[in-house]
């Protein structure tokens, strides 16, 4: 039999019995279960008639389609990892900050927040300048926000020991987004509203979740979650899809709990598996945006008892779709490369009779290389590299500065670069 929510199991067993009946048996059935996961999380779930329960754990049965999903996404990631090992560092780095563009917009749009792709790779390479300058950020809208995911890029993993580390991202995270009266109204994470509203998330005809009222109690699920998190006994990636749920189920805050809890899969993803993962979660999920909204209104219903097999389910399947664009992406981009490196080398046999004996084929090789990478793997050319960069990153390798302008106008005069931007100034190869 197909495995089914409880709240269908029960009426797709026919014996007689009470349905409640039924449906209690099967949970306790599937919680006795020898190769049940189970947590000590107990969100607050909710009836139909809203009335609410918090006395089920979450768990889950490893089925052997989320152990195939499970294996699949591990292998995912280790084929991204083997394929951006062959390639050279400005095209990882020119990869990653395109998806991060997307992965802001995206976490945005599934809020209701509107940006802008452009402006956003932008602040990304205006905190790409500002990185050796600690602490600093562009002041442009969002610069804040991309900082930490561009942290999480290079390799700086974040920790959360206390519910203080939860503000503190928080704060950071969502900088100059929030209303002032979409703040935290308690000590660390919203509390009861002074009008007496209670929080509810809805869908367009109905109540379908309502998170804990008072900050009490939401500092008690916050106080599990952050020992669920640090608990070891239960992979890695599972961990990850059960703490977005309760996460999201508690709500923590009066606003920006989905660009929080994005956030967290993102970077969580990014430590344990690979950035590019991590930089493609809400990407992944606004392209099944209505089956992630069911996912989680399944799970939030109280006759469901907790039992997140099938969230875990829907959410890797989501992920490992993803990853598989991913991939895709890597390889077509990295054949292009190729291809590139070959026309950029054969143009230079054949003019390398004509070049300024002041300027080096290997010189004007990297510059072209440079440029290349930023062309194929950039989001839109505005964002690509600049004449700056390719003058410091030639530097670095031996060349001097006042070489890498000559080589620059030189190619340019040859036809095969063009100037895009003067301030600052940027090219474009055409060669390719």
């Amino acid at each position: 039999m197909k495995y089914l929510p409880l709240a269908k199991y029960k009426y797709a067993v026919s014996n007689g019995d009470d349905p409640r009946i039924i449906a209690e048996n099967e949970y306790n059935a599937r919680l006795d279960n020898y190769a049940v996961q189970k947590t000590f999380l107990y969100p607050l779930l909710t009836y139909r008639d809203e009335s609410q329960t918090s006395k089920y754990p979450i768990f889950f049965l490893p089925l052997p389609k989320i152990l195939t999903l499970a294996d699949q996404f591990r292998f995912n990631s280790k084929t991204i990892n083997h394929i951006a090992s062959q390639l050279p560092p400005l095209a990882i780095s020119q990869f990653l900050n395109s998806l991060l563009v997307s992965e802001i917009f995206y976490t945005n749009d599934i809020e209701g927040v509107k940006t802008n792709k452009i402006e956003i790779g932008t602040v990304i390479q205006e905190n790409n300048l500002l990185a050796s300058q600690r602490g600093k950020s562009s002041e442009k809208r969002l610069g804040s926000t991309i900082k930490l995911y561009q942290q999480t890029q290079y390799g700086k993993p974040i920790y959360i020991q206390t519910l203080a580390d939860f503000r503190r991202i928080y704060d950071t995270l969502l900088k100059g987004e929030l209303a002032a009266d979409r703040q935290p109204n308690g000590k660390i994470f919203r509390d009861r509203l002074t009008n007496g509203e209670l929080l509810t998330i809805s869908s367009s005809t109905k109540v379908v979740h309502r998170p804990p009222a008072d900050e009490e109690k939401i500092q008690q699920a916050m106080s599990s979650v952050i020992k669920f998190m640090n608990d070891e006994s239960m992979p890695a990636l599972y961990k990850a899809l059960i703490t977005h749920f309760f996460f999201e189920n508690t709500h923590p805050f009066l606003d920006g709990n989905g660009r929080m809890g994005h956030y967290l899969l993102s970077t969580y993803l990014s430590s344990k598996y690979d950035r590019f993962t991590g930089f493609s979660v809400a990407t992944a999920i606004h392209a099944h945006i209505q089956q992630y909204y069911k996912d989680f209104i399944v799970a939030d219903n109280a006759e469901n008892y907790a039992d997140l097999t099938l969230f875990i389910q829907s959410l890797l399947e989501i992920l490992t779709s993803q990853q598989q664009e991913n991939i895709a992406t890597l390889n077509q981009l990295k054949a292009l490369l190729n291809d590139a490196e070959q026309t950029i080398s054969k143009w230079i046999q054949e003019h390398s009779a004509k070049f300024p004996t002041t300027l080096s084929p290997q010189l004007i090789q990297q510059t072209l290389s440079y440029l290349a990478q930023s062309k194929l793997f950039s989001y839109a050319p505005s964002l690509g590299i600049k004449d700056n960069e390719i003058i410091r990153n030639n530097k670095d390798n031996g060349f001097a500065m006042a070489k890498t302008r000559r080589t620059l106008d030189f190619l340019e005069d040859c036809g095969i670069i063009k100037l895009i931007a003067k301030k600052p100034k940027q090219h474009e190869i055409t060669l390719i």
